[in-house]
This record gives C-alpha cells, sequence and structure tokens, in this order.
C-alpha cells in the first residue's frame, strides 16, 4: 500500500528554502496570468460583498461575457465557484443571480460565527508560522490603513484578506473553507443601511469598522503570543461586536416598515 503524503495548506507560505533562494537573488517562478473565469470570479466577489450587486440581483451570462469580454465557459466557471463559497445561487433553465440575504440568515450566521470564529483563531495561535505571522500583520496594517482613509472598496477587501489570512494560519483546510464563506456573508451583513454613495459609505462604514479594527489588534497579538485561549475570547468579542451593530440596524430598519395605526377622533359625547 502506497505512502499519503501530507499536502501543503492551499495558500501556505514559501518555504525557508525559497525565502533564501529569492534572498541570494536566484530566479523565482513567473506568476502565472489569470484565467478568464479567475477574472470574472474576482471581480464579481469583489462586487458582491461590497453590495454592488445587491442580494437578489441577476447575473445573466451574456452580459457577463459582454462585460469582462470573455466565452462563456469562464463565466460558468465563476457562477460555480461563487455558488460553492455561498456567494450566488444557480438555477436550473433560469440561470443565476447573486445570493439573498434573510432575517433569518443573520440569526443563523452569527450562531456559526461564535462556533467558527473561536475555533479558527484558536487554532492560527498554536498553529502559526513566522511566514503566518509576517503576513497577519502586514493585513492588519492594510486594513487599519484602509479604515484612516475611509477607503470603503479597501475596508471590505482588507478585512476579508485579514481573516482569511488568519484562517490560512489555522492550518486546518476544512476550517479554512467554511470560515472564508462566513467572512463573505459577515461582510455583507455589515454594511446594510450604510449610503449608496461612495463617500458617504466610506464614512459611515469607517465609523462601523473603527471598534472592529480595535479589536482585531488585540486579536492579532494573542495569535502572536501563542495564546489559543486568548485568541478565541477575542475572537468571541469581535463577533459579539459586530453582531450588535447588525442587529441594531435591522431592528431599528424592520421597526420603522411598522405602519401604526393612527389615533380616530373621538366622537364628543352628549
Amino acid at each position: 500500500m502506497g505512502t499519503i503524503r501530507k499536502q501543503k495548506p492551499p495558500n501556505s507560505r514559501s518555504s525557508g528554502k525559497a525565502r533564501g533562494a529569492r534572498a541570494s537573488g536566484a530566479s523565482t517562478p513567473a506568476v502565472p496570468k489569470p484565467t478568464g473565469g479567475q477574472i470574472v470570479y474576482e471581480a464579481l466577489r469583489r462586487a458582491i460583498m461590497a453590495l454592488e450587486l445587491a442580494p437578489g440581483t441577476s447575473l445573466e451570462e451574456g452580459q457577463l461575457c459582454r462585460q469582462y469580454k470573455v466565452s462563456r465557459t469562464p463565466v460558468r466557471e465563476a457562477l460555480i465557484r461563487l455558488a460553492s463559497e455561498g456567494l450566488a445561487e444557480l438555477y436550473p433553465n433560469r440561470g443565476a443571480r447573486v445570493a439573498s440575504l434573510e432575517f433569518v440568515d443573520v440569526v443563523d450566521h452569527y450562531e456559526a460565527m461564535d462556533v467558527f470564529q473561536p475555533v479558527t483563531c484558536h487554532f492560527a495561535a498554536v498553529r502559526r508560522t513566522p511566514e503566518d505571522l509576517d503576513a497577519i500583520r502586514e493585513r492588519l496594517r492594510q486594513f487599519r490603513d484602509a479604515v484612516a482613509r475611509k477607503d470603503s472598496a479597501d475596508m471590505i477587501r482588507c478585512n476579508y484578506d485579514l481573516h482569511s489570512t488568519i484562517a490560512i494560519a489555522c492550518h486546518n483546510r476544512c476550517i479554512e473553507r467554511g470560515y472564508r464563506q462566513m467572512l463573505a456573508d459577515k461582510l455583507r451583513l455589515l454594511q446594510h443601511g450604510l449610503p449608496g454613495i461612495a463617500h458617504g459609505k466610506g464614512h459611515a462604514l469607517a465609523d462601523r469598522f473603527k471598534g472592529t479594527a480595535r479589536i482585531s489588534v488585540k486579536l492579532v497579538r494573542a495569535i502572536e503570543r501563542g495564546d489559543g485561549k486568548a485568541a478565541a475570547q477575542v475572537a468571541r468579542e469581535l463577533n459579539a461586536f459586530v453582531r450588535a451593530q447588525v442587529v441594531d440596524y435591522f431592528s431599528s430598519s424592520l421597526a420603522s416598515r411598522i405602519e401604526m395605526p393612527q389615533p380616530s377622533r373621538r366622537t364628543a359625547q352628549r
């Protein structure tokens, strides 16, 4: 019976040997050019997470082919990949659309994050490598810089990248895959109720992300120390903080839609 070789985690950092080769000036393999499917996938994923494509929006293949100047095959590849991450919904003979977000999804999402996020951060703290830490620190720096600049697109992207990098550091591909999917939903939920214009949205999103950035610093420090227990506790704090913001929005939003009956004028008694 043949031996089973342990595969490296996806997106894992380069080995020390490879880093040494780069330092000595040795040539490194060229970065492969992204495929058409990859380009369409990345563009749609960014647009969906930034709510530029609202939940329920139709993703018509012909239109996407014209927009990205590709054939139907790359578009279908991108849609299938988005569907596997819960960002798109595919319907036989009816095309695809951006995945919906219902109120029940909010409840289910944060309940799941209460389980997934502490576990992911615990494993990241006890398994991270020096290369993982370098990447996490850089992602945190980028996220804090985006918040300071009030750049809405960069805040969303950098927050996702920070936690995606933490997921990589946990070195468990199943946890990483599930956590990344929930990250995308989390970012979509967090943006509900924000202004549609870029300038106004950037300021409003920065207000929401200031607390997230502050707690993220605590989280990264716990991971740096290798303190799994503290990392899990800070992860719970972070999830509770974000959940409170979203619940506040949905509570006020739903309340504003309830039409209260107007009091009728009482007939004067004779």
